[in-house]
């Protein structure tokens, strides 16, 4: 068994972002099967989509989409409710039991699909009716062809054949099938009707139609290539036969032996086309062809540990976690079967799938699970240095550095910190041996002890830290520029945020500036990814500015991260962070004397949010370029408005006009408007 790789937790430290945020849902809903019954999709608009106590409703628009800002916490677990109205009130959703268990922060769109009250029901006894005669059908066949060869036995007084027994074996095995048929059919029929053929390939259409007809035989034939489809259904024919073979006969003949190899051999290469194709729609990143093409390759040879191991690793990368955390357990469950017969191999495979489950839990916070699956790994792992140092080494370290990023995370800082020092001391002496690998990981270890250090405030400490991995960093990154540059901003951003922490604005603006270059070049190719991380840059240099009072760079980086707001918007919904970023502007350029422009940005904000706080601003921009009735308006209209803990604006907007008259923002021939305005707010 090859060993398998394992994860490595990398921290991230994000200390400006709110642990709490609003997060996009995205989804659309549309009528089941509709594009595969009709040719055309029928997409549902007017369908009301709620998530309970952490967003807005919204409804779905003409093209079925929603997009629900939820607030909450990336990979929290939460659950969506979908009501269909209007034309489709009396349609009921397919797919309620995934809506309950999404999570926050999924890469792909959620897809609702409903239809009519009664149809689910309806299909479901269809099929099983179909499939149940089609199956009677079968083995009442088989029935009379054995009975009959039974019958000449019995006749011929061959009373001591072995195939009298073996024939009454196998009408007994018929009978029994037959009992249990009706609910194996049932429960395969119930989890047939709610797949929605529209979002499945063409062959797996005509598998779920060789379903309905009752053509059991075929339900496998699901493959998209033509020729994987014709391997596939020999394969499996040929297995039909040998089975059959098998149950009719004590010995195997040299046939069937011949055709059992046939059938495996294709299968193998069958297998290995499969996961070709699955590994290379990952790397184009076409999540739900990936994911199709591994699970072909699973329903070849469901046995297959290392392809299940494969296929969790990848669901967990792109965070499905129920979905990975369902395929590392049947994994553990193989690999708990091998130790007794290969136990060294079977000790290292158990010992990396617990690493990864654990790895798992910490990512939606189950953090006992994780606790006590990365001491199970780090203990067998452990062991098995004991007999090969140098192939097991960098494993225990890879662990000992995860369990002390869960500490950390649990504020366990002391047990972290014990954690990382000793996974560094592994990975310098490995380095020492094979530099250029294990010198990498040693930069992982340092930037996960700087962020400890961080996080207690020891600063100095932690800027050592960051400085050595970055050193390492940047000597990976012209060999190694795709795996490096990640790595490196990273390290960048957090020395910005450290010394941001301690007031020593110039490095931290260079060192934002350089992480910003290359997240927003990694943003261009992979948006999901690092889209996120550019505009967290952009938003820390904008406060900082803002902060020194620049104003005008302020400006340019809030104009920065609003232009790729807008590039992305259609593919994430951007519109509330957009709005609070022209709120933003206009709140600058007030402070820049750019009066003209700040009623501009705060009327983009209001337009996109109606409640934006750029009201205020408004207000301020009105008055100041002499537009007394219209300000004054806005004023009164906020000096009644509820902003929060039952305040109106009245207290913001004092405070706002101590801040202007401080930065002298207020012309001299606007001072009399201002005190009038200021008098008016305080009775």
């Amino acid at each position: 068994m090859v060993m398998k790789k394992i994860v490595i937790v990398f921290i991230a430290v994000f200390f400006g972002v709110c642990s709490h945020a609003q997060i996009p849902l995205k989804g659309v809903v549309t009528v089941q099967n509709s594009r595969t019954n009709t040719g055309k999709t029928e997409f549902v608009s007017h369908a009301q989509i709620e998530c309970a106590q952490k967003a807005q409703p919204k409804i779905s628009d003409s093209e079925g989409k929603f997009t629900l800002e939820i607030q909450g916490k990336q990979n929290e677990q939460i659950a969506i409710s979908v009501t269909p109205k209007g034309k489709y009130e009396k349609y009921v959703v397919v797919n309620e039991r995934e809506l309950k268990d999404l999570t926050l922060g999924r890469l792909t769109p959620v897809s609702v699909f409903i239809c009519p009250e009664g149809e689910l029901t309806q299909r479901q006894a269809e099929m099983v009716g179909i499939n149940m005669r089609k199956l009677e059908e079968s083995f009442e066949k088989d029935k009379k062809r054995m009975l009959k060869e039974l019958e000449e036995l019995k006749s011929n007084n061959d009373f001591l054949n072995s195939r009298y027994d073996l024939i009454n074996d196998s009408l007994s095995l018929i009978s029994k099938n037959i009992d249990n048929a009706l609910e194996q059919i049932k429960e395969f029929a119930k989890k047939m009707v709610l797949e929605n053929l529209d979002d499945k390939d063409e062959n797996y259409v005509k598998a779920y139609h060789c379903f309905s007809r009752g053509e059991l035989d075929s339900i496998s034939y699901y493959l998209k290539d033509e020729e994987l489809y014709r391997k596939h259904q020999k394969a499996l024919k040929l297995q039909g036969e040998v089975r059959k073979e098998k149950e009719l006969a004590t010995i195997l003949t040299e046939s069937a032996r011949q055709k059992e190899e046939i059938s495996e051999n294709s299968l193998q290469e069958l297998l290995k086309e499969y996961l070709l194709l699955a590994r290379t729609f990952d790397l184009k990143s076409d999540y739900e062809k990936t994911k199709n093409y591994y699970l072909k390759a699973i329903e070849v040879d469901t046995a297959n540990v290392e392809i299940l191991f494969e296929y969790a690793n990848y669901v967990h990368k792109i965070k499905e976690y129920s979905n990975a955390e369902k395929y590392y357990q049947k994994c553990l469950e193989l690999f708990k079967a091998l130790e007794a017969t290969t136990p060294k191999i079977a000790l290292a495979d158990i010992a990396a799938t617990l690493n990864n489950l654990a790895n798992l839990h910490h990512n939606v916070q189950e953090y006992q699970k994780a606790s006590d699956e990365y001491k199970e790994a780090l203990e067998i792992y452990k062991i098995l240095a004991e007999d090969n140092r140098e192939l097991f080494l960098p494993y225990v370290a890879t662990t000992l550095n995860n369990l002390g990023v869960l500490h950390r995370s649990l504020k366990y800082f002391s047990k972290a910190l014990s954690e990382f020092e000793e996974a560094l001391a592994i990975r310098k002496e490995l380095s020492k041996i094979n530099p250029e690998p294990y010198l990498y990981d040693m930069a992982v270890v340092l930037n996960n002890l700087g962020t400890l250090y961080l996080s207690i405030k020891e600063y100095r400490k932690a800027s050592g830290e960051f400085g050595k991995a970055l050193e390492i960093y940047r000597k990976f990154i012209t060999d190694n520029p795709k795996t490096t540059m990640p790595d490196m901003a990273m390290i960048l951003y957090n020395l910005a945020i450290l010394h941001k922490a301690t007031g020593d604005y110039a490095e931290s603006l260079n060192e934002f500036e350089e992480a910003r270059q290359i997240f927003t070049n990694l943003a261009e190719e992979n948006p999901i990814m690092y889209l996120s991380n550019a505009l967290t840059t952009l938003n820390n240099l904008s406060n900082i500015y803002g902060q020194l009072k620049d104003y005008l760079a302020a400006i340019h980086y809030t104009n920065l991260a609003n232009e790729l707001l807008i590039k992305y918007q259609n593919e994430f919904d951007f519109t509330s962070k957009i709005a609070q970023n022209y709120s933003v502007l206009s709140w600058y350029y007030l402070h820049s004397k750019e009066f003209a422009l700040s009623e501009q940005s705060a009327r983009q904000s209001i337009e996109l949010n109606s409640a934006s706080l750029a009201r205020t601003n408004l207000a301020h921009a009105l008055l100041l370029q002499n537009r007394f009735s219209e300000a004054e308006k806005i004023y009164v209209e906020l000096s009644k408005t509820i902003h929060s803990k039952n305040e109106t604006f009245t207290k913001i907007l004092l405070e706002d006009f101590v801040t202007l008259e401080d930065e002298s923002v207020i012309p001299e021939e606007r001072q009399k408007d201002v005190e009038r305005i200021k008098t008016m707010l305080r009775q």
